[in-house]
């Protein structure tokens, strides 16, 4: 069983830093060095010059959805002995973000076929785009409250460090809270903007975080995850 655990960790943890590494390429450098927000003539050109590099962060992306579905199930396998209901609806979320992101995916594939289309039209490009950003924003709002719920996996079991927990609480709230409120206040969206820069940081380290010590530590003789004695939050 250790030695299942200490798999499960394993691809875990590496699923997690590939995904770290194929969203710092996909969002924070081809999406911010391609889309102008609110000005379309200017995206289209800007994909038109670079459709390779569009391309390339179209395929991380597909990576990403990959990865997540890989971490959805080795951390249901990880935790199930803390709490298996707990642990398999945490990985249910996980699986349903997957699929939010894969309908947000398929507006940039849509974007990326556009543009080899000799009838090109900058609004259609950045209607495309937007539809990317706005349902991988509504999935984050799940994607938070899965967080939320390997805090609750991670902070009720024996062998998993209270911090891990503790940061994967306060990323999950984060995610969900400032999702939620882009999608219910879009007028609000400097103060938004705002809070979600000063809560990279957590939102960032706590998968991060759980990703190290997976790959450290997870599974190993000694750090076995077992329930906490009267720990089960469904029977509690």
């Amino acid at each position: 069983m250790k030695n299942t655990n200490r798999n499960h960790a394993l691809m875990a943890g590496a699923s997690l830093l590939m995904m770290a590494l194929a969203a710092g390429y996909a969002y924070g450098y081809v999406h911010a060095e391609l889309i102008v927000p609110g000005d379309p003539a200017a995206t289209l050109i800007h994909l038109s010059n670079a459709r390779n590099l569009f391309g390339s962060g179209v395929i991380s992306w597909m990576i990403i959805l990959i990865t997540d579905l890989l971490v959805a199930w080795s951390l249901y396998r990880f935790f199930v002995q803390v709490d298996a209901r707990v642990s398999l609806l945490t990985g249910l979320i996980r699986a349903v973000y997957s699929l939010v992101l894969a309908l947000a995916i398929s507006h940039l594939v849509a974007a990326w076929q556009m543009l080899y289309s000799p009838d090109q039209e900058a609004r259609v490009v950045m209607n495309m785009v937007a539809g990317f950003e706005k349902y991988w924003s509504l999935g984050l709002i799940l994607f938070g409250v899965h967080l939320f719920g390997l805090g609750y996996l991670a902070s009720k079991s024996t062998g998993t460090p209270s911090w891990v927990g503790w940061l994967l609480y306060m990323a999950g709230v984060s995610y969900a809270a400032i999702h939620a409120a882009k999608a219910m206040a879009p007028h609000a969206s400097e103060p938004i903007a705002m809070a979600e820069m000063i809560l990279a940081a957590p939102m960032a380290m706590a998968e991060m975080g759980l990703a190290v010590w997976l790959i450290w530590k997870g599974g190993k003789p000694g750090t076995s995850v077992t329930k906490v004695e009267s720990a089960s939050l469904l029977t509690s």
